[in-house]
């Protein structure tokens, strides 16, 4: 028997060819839609369309198009963005969790594999095609949003579209995978290590979710005598008026009424001022929380390796 098979992809993906066929079937329908939603995007920036004897010019595709194009490049950014808590359930229940449970690992280990040999595969291949998998549909998201943008009524900042469209959504992947491989080697019961992994991965996401306007220094202006305003795209933190003291009043200005009643405490306010992200922060945000989701990724794949060595010892 070769038993350096053990440890090859052919050993990793055999008891889950299930989920793979359907991840696989899964990219296949993402894939598909999304260049039809490529295609469907230079027809909703023109504007609404109908079918023929409806009055309204006609449709680029077969109408109703099939395709609602603001709405449904929301529900793929959603879908994207959240494909890491399915990924972390399944590597902390089936991945790793079931095999604890189950014995199959230590059978494994009783075929001159070590239980290190053994993770480092049940982690790398599944990491090589996840980081493919979620690569590709986040490309492909971007390239199809580009399309038609200005049709679009979710900003850069919208979480989901902001996970979507940048790297950080390949490292939660990673980071559901280390955490599932942590949860089942620290429970070995694969339900508790799927609710485990699951939950520490949404709590990182979550944490991002209500920080991630502190990861990068903000911009700010002032506008002397009247007010002035930031670009749609951009990402405002505060807003208000600047009292002949210096003192800033946060959240005091109305877009219908020059000074709301109460908003001007002293008299002679000649300044307003805005604290902000513009749209050119989108990457050094992406950047900062994708090296440190990494960075966890990592520690809790060394937690795993400790574990197993604790467990064997």
């Amino acid at each position: 028997m070769n038993f350096s098979s053990l440890t090859g992809p052919r050993f990793v993906f055999l008891p889950h060819r299930r989920a793979l066929l359907l991840f696989g079937a899964f990219l296949a329908l993402s894939v598909a839609g999304l260049v039809a939603l490529r295609a469907a995007g230079p027809g909703a920036v023109a504007g609404p369309c109908g079918s023929p004897g409806s009055g309204l010019p006609p449709c680029r595709l077969p109408l109703p198009s099939l395709f609602d194009y603001p709405g449904s490049m929301s529900s793929v950014a959603s879908v994207i963005a959240w494909l890491p808590f399915p990924v972390a359930f399944y590597a902390g229940a089936v991945l790793f969790g079931a095999e604890l449970e189950r014995g199959t690992a230590g059978l494994v280990w009783t075929q001159s594999v070590t239980p290190a040999r053994w993770l480092a595969a049940k982690l790398a291949v599944p990491a090589v095609v996840l980081t493919a998998g979620i690569g590709l549909l986040s490309l492909l998201y971007r390239w199809a949003r580009n399309a038609g943008a200005q049709a679009l009524g979710d900003e850069w900042y919208y979480t989901d579209v902001f996970v979507a469209l940048g790297p950080s959504v390949l490292a939660y992947g990673l980071l559901a995978l280390a955490t599932g491989a942590l949860a089942g080697l620290l429970l070995r019961r694969a339900l508790p290590a799927g609710g485990l992994a699951l939950a520490a991965t949404g709590l990182v996401w979550l944490l991002f979710d209500l920080w991630r306007d502190r990861l990068w220094p903000t911009a700010d202006v002032v506008w002397r005598d009247s007010r002035g305003e930031v670009a749609d795209s951009a990402w405002q933190m505060e807003n208000g008026l600047v009292t002949a003291a210096g003192q800033r009043v946060e959240q005091c200005w109305d877009p219908h009424v020059a000074m709301p009643p109460g908003c001007h405490p002293e008299t002679g306010i000649r300044e307003w001022y805005a604290v902000f992200h513009p749209s050119s922060h989108f990457w050094p945000i992406q950047l900062v929380e994708t090296g440190i989701v990494l960075a966890l990724a990592a520690l809790a794949t060394f937690a795993a390796f400790r574990v197993l060595r604790r467990l064997h010892a």
